[in-house]
């Protein structure tokens, strides 16, 4: 049986569009780690709400001036990196399907580029003003977009481009000649690219897709009903392993009513026992399903790190534990990769879950008591709901349960990843036509 799930895994993996995928986030692995431990940088260490900046009290002794230009320099990595994740991600997406199909890969890369930016220009009430772009089309928030994009337009210079040149020495007559026979598939694709961007800048659409993940998360955040929390961080789960989540997952502060309730019966009564709401969807899921960020990626980490070996997703693993046990996952998310991969699909989804109804099961015994309390920025996974219930040791031991029991239910996708894995590293990468 586990045989038949490995060889339809493999099938799965060998499809074009997965295997343009699968190179592209190899590629992009190493801009999301250097984005997400700068991201830490900022988050924890020179931010006022950071874990690191209080702990460390560094507010007291780096000069104001130092720390706004370190602010500056950190900031602008993850600005880049992120916010123009999308743009690497269509290249390398259409560089790789035309490479597939040996077709000229460089210009499909270019083309791809040039379709993601005609999308994403933002049509303003003049139309001579300088360059305006719907930024989330751009970002890590709309991969999936971007790598549909880039499949899309490498495909199409698999039946309409030029192919690739093979020669050691090209002459200037065939580099003329390979820039020619790409005018149709660059035509095509503008043309398809300028209908697109006439309809997301004509109607809501684009209003409506950058704001879900937000209000999903809002609401989420808000919900009394656990049930209705589960359901709904089910779906922001669904939409993260398309690649159509937050690459920014970091512990941030709560202020709806439900939770200022809380917090003010806390300190009032200095005790988190009674609190009016305890069963908040985001006190429970910032507590207890929050290891790594979404989908408890600190346990998958460990699991893999656990695993016996030396292979390229152990060095994965090792090089993403930093940033991933402060819940900065997005380079683990891209570099293992969890993101639309079918093997990691269940437990990303479905441990959240577990571990808040596990949660709110025993709070309701009141063996632990409610988490009102702020936690600061960048503060460790499974250190959350311990800060959280202002030093409750009960809410500690438990919360380390918590991610053993992750960590265990995560092993057997982890073995079933590597068998995988290794099927594949035998195989030969190529289009489908020429399996």
């Amino acid at each position: 049986m586990q045989s038949k799930v490995v060889n339809m895994l493999v099938r799965f993996n060998q499809h074009s569009f997965i295997q343009a995928v699968r190179q592209t986030l190899v590629v992009l692995f190493p801009v999301t780690l250097i984005g997400a431990l700068a991201q830490l940088v900022v988050k924890s260490c020179l931010d006022a709400n950071g874990f690191f900046y209080n702990i460390f009290g560094i507010g007291s002794w780096l000069p104001l001036t130092w720390l706004k230009t370190l602010q500056f320099v950190f900031t602008s990595v993850t600005q880049i990196f992120f916010n123009l994740l999308g743009v690497l991600a269509c290249f390398i997406c259409a560089y790789n399907t035309a490479r597939f199909y040996r077709r000229d890969a460089q210009m499909a890369g270019l083309t791809g580029v040039f379709a993601l930016l005609l999308v994403a220009y933002r049509y303003g009430k003049n139309p001579q003003v300088a360059l305006d772009f719907h930024m989330t089309l751009l970002s890590g928030k709309s991969l999936l977009f971007a790598l549909l994009i880039g499949y899309g337009v490498g495909q199409l210079y698999r039946w309409k481009g030029p192919g690739e040149l093979m020669v050691k020495k090209i002459t200037w007559l065939e580099v003329r000649r390979q820039a020619f026979a790409s005018l149709w598939p660059l035509l095509i694709t503008t043309l398809l690219a300028m209908l697109v961007s006439l309809a997301i800048n004509s109607g809501r659409f684009y209003h409506a897709y950058s704001h879900t993940y937000t209000a999903l998360t809002s609401a989420s955040q808000e919900l009394r009903n656990v049930w209705l929390a589960l359901l709904l961080s089910l779906v922001l789960a669904v939409m993260d392993w398309i690649g159509l989540g937050v690459p920014s997952s970091y512990n941030m502060p709560l202020n709806t009513p439900a939770y200022m309730a809380n917090l003010n019966y806390a300190l009032v009564h200095g005790s988190a026992w009674h609190v009016p709401y305890k069963f908040l969807g985001s006190t429970l899921y910032n507590s207890f399903a929050n290891f790594g960020g979404d989908g408890l990626v600190l346990a998958l980490v460990v699991a893999i790190l656990l695993f016996p070996g030396n292979t390229s997703l152990h060095r994965v693993g090792r090089w993403t534990a930093l940033p991933t046990l402060f819940n900065f996952d997005y380079s683990s998310l891209v570099g293992l990769p969890v993101i639309l991969n079918p093997v990691f699909l269940l437990p990303f989804l479905f441990l959240p879950l577990i571990n808040i109804g596990i949660a709110a099961g025993v709070t309701a015994l009141g063996l632990i008591p409610a988490t009102p309390y702020p936690v600061l920025l960048g503060t460790p996974g499974p250190l959350i709901g311990f800060v959280a219930t202002n030093g409750n040791w009960a809410t500690l031991i438990f919360t380390l349960a918590l991610l053993l029991l992750d960590i265990v239910l995560y092993l057997p996708f982890v073995r079933l990843n590597f068998r995988v894995e290794d099927q594949l590293g035998r195989a030969t990468l190529g289009g489908e036509d020429d399996a």
